[in-house]
């Protein structure tokens, strides 16, 4: 796995707006994820988290604000360029290849770590066979880690919902990120399943040394499995600090957690 960002800031967003049309999406957000943490991202459906997830990994540039990581300023960078620093992220919908095998699919999140490009690849040249052959033990490594080795020759269409989101988490493991964006991986699941993929997702986290930023709708998860929260709501960011700090905010409570705090999604 990648060597992590033991220290510092991993990822800094700052005073980030962006406009459709007449419709303010984000307002002033921001957001810091530190080295080797776990933070949650929060807020009603349609209150910008997902636009500014596509603001942090480069599928949309915003109107104005700056977005630091890895000590440099990347506001302006392509996703794959970001990729190329150690971003990572996925999506709420799966994105996994329905035809192909698990491996198959985990392996192609190592594509941008395999030198020499696809010409050289097929050639057989010393330095992408030897990259090939490293992020095949990866991609074995990290199903063993996802409870997918069983099904590494299995086709990725055939597996449960949820046993397909870890396969995408897998795929984004393989490409080495020191910085993790999942944005809703439990889409979809109960609340059982959902709280399995998180204490999955916390583990992997802690023990690979990775920061995560995560957004997630079932709201009492996030707190109990990140150190950091923030709290989004239309386009701005209502509260952000300990779990505790953005349950105990009069704003969030207010916005979308009820009068008592305790709302199940957000």
């Amino acid at each position: 796995m990648p060597d992590p960002s033991h220290s510092g800031i991993v990822l800094k967003a700052e005073d980030i707006h962006v406009s459709f049309g007449g419709v303010r999406a984000l307002d002033g957000a921001y957001i810091e994820i530190p080295a080797e943490s776990f933070v949650g991202l929060i807020g009603p459906n349609g209150s910008g988290k997902s636009t500014l997830f596509n603001v942090i990994n480069g599928f949309m540039i915003p109107d104005s604000g700056r977005i630091f990581a890895f000590e440099q300023e990347i506001t302006k960078l392509q996703p794959w360029t970001r990729a190329s620093l150690g971003m990572s992220r996925t999506f709420q919908a799966n994105h996994v290849d329905p035809d192909i095998s698990v491996f198959e699919n985990l392996i192609t999140g190592a594509f941008l770590n395999i030198r020499g490009g696809l010409f050289r690849s097929i050639l057989q040249f010393p330095t992408p066979v030897r990259d090939q052959k490293k992020a095949a033990g990866l991609a074995r490594a990290v199903a063993r880690l996802l409870d997918l080795e069983k099904v590494l020759d299995v086709r990725a269409g055939v597996l449960s919902f949820g046993a397909q989101r870890r396969v995408e988490i897998g795929r984004s493991l393989v490409s080495r990120p020191r910085l993790l964006l999942l944005d809703e991986p439990s889409a979809g699941m109960d609340v059982t399943e959902a709280e399995h993929l998180l204490r999955l997702i916390k583990r992997l986290q802690s023990d690979l040394g990775l920061s995560v930023c995560l957004i997630e709708h079932f709201v009492r998860t996030v707190f109990e499995h990140c150190g950091i929260v923030y709290a989004l709501a239309e386009g701005k960011i209502i509260a952000s600090g300990s779990p505790m700090e953005v349950q105990e905010s009069a704003e969030v409570k207010r916005q979308y957690l009820g009068e008592d705090g305790g709302g199940n999604h957000a």
